[in-house]
């Protein structure tokens, strides 16, 4: 069994300070790290411009960019089923979001994590689509979670993951100007027609962030996803830590070690495998033979774990 827990691994600023806490905090995580053999691939998340879970999600279905930029491959793996894909060549979705904009930056918040319920994302989504009608750009399908958006056959920008761009700073990883300007000044637009929206209006009433943007991404054809066999490890996804290491939120996932620790005891066999999530890389843990123990120091993991690039 594959087990894989997303954020994991804090950033290398993070990591050395975190090794204390570990150990008291999550004793056997930290048995973990002692027992198994750390095996780690880095990335240059910038071009892919995905996440390394997201990464990692797209080389299941042997998704394969001939650029290097995956996250094109991002909108036919999650675009559902039931959705009209037959018009546009290359899918994008639209997801819901909020920007936070502070004197020197911008944050975003994704949609998992803003408590949308169904009838909210379905007008706000509605609303686009009318606002949209009188623009080069289509919003053909949609549900609660998602929209399908068709930019033409032409569009082919490179438009990041939503979860990178809450990664950190939006400005870290995105420029308006990668954008045509028609489709600047109809998200724009967008923002502004939802800016005082009724939904929105209620949110902030009820203390909960507005939606109050949207962001497009995707660019691959359903062709090029593939559908395979199953392997040979069947997985569990563990999200415990995931939005505190996504916004750098240090001290809430400081807090929630001891719950991922509980999580793994409870999930752990001598056969499983544990790939660890983080900012621009993947570690996967294999345990090692019985015999190692009496070779290495209990310490050693605290040589890759606070590696940096």
């Amino acid at each position: 069994m594959d087990i894989l827990i997303l954020g994991a691994l804090p950033h290398h600023l993070m990591a050395k300070e975190s090794e204390a806490y570990l150990e008291k905090q999550a004793p056997f995580l930290t048995h973990l790290l002692q027992t198994h053999q750390a095996q780690t691939e880095w990335f240059d998340i910038e071009t892919l411009g995905c996440t390394p879970y997201e990464y990692y999600q797209l080389k299941q279905v042997a998704y394969h960019s001939q650029d290097g930029f995956y996250a094109r491959g991002l909108a036919p793996l999650r675009c559902p089923a039931h959705f009209n894909t037959a018009l546009p060549k290359n899918l994008y979705l639209m997801t819901l979001c909020h920007i936070e904009v502070g004197l020197n930056h911008a944050s975003l918040y994704l949609q998992e994590e803003l408590n949308i319920p169904a009838h909210e994302s379905t007008a706000l989504f509605e609303q686009a689509k009318t606002l949209f009608e009188n623009t080069p750009f289509s919003l053909l399908s949609y549900d609660a979670d998602t929209a399908l958006i068709d930019l033409g056959n032409d569009f082919d920008y490179p438009l990041p993951s939503p979860a990178l761009l809450a990664t950190g700073y939006i400005n870290d990883w995105y420029r308006p100007q990668i954008l045509p300007r028609t489709l600047q000044n109809s998200l724009n637009e967008l923002q502004m027609s939802w800016y005082d929206h009724p939904i929105n209006v209620a949110r902030q009433s009820r203390g909960e962030k507005a939606i109050n943007s949207a962001w497009i991404y995707g660019g691959a054809s359903k062709a090029d996803i593939k559908t395979i066999s199953p392997t040979t490890h069947d997985s569990i996804t563990l999200d415990t830590l995931f939005f505190s290491h996504l916004h750098q939120d240090w001290g809430s996932w400081l807090a929630q070690l001891n719950n991922i620790d509980q999580q793994l005891k409870s999930l752990h066999s001598a056969q499983n495998r544990y790939i660890f999530f983080g900012f621009d890389r993947i570690t996967t843990l294999t345990p090692l033979p019985w015999w190692h123990k009496f070779l290495t120091r209990k310490d050693q993991w605290k040589q890759w774990w606070s590696l940096s690039k």
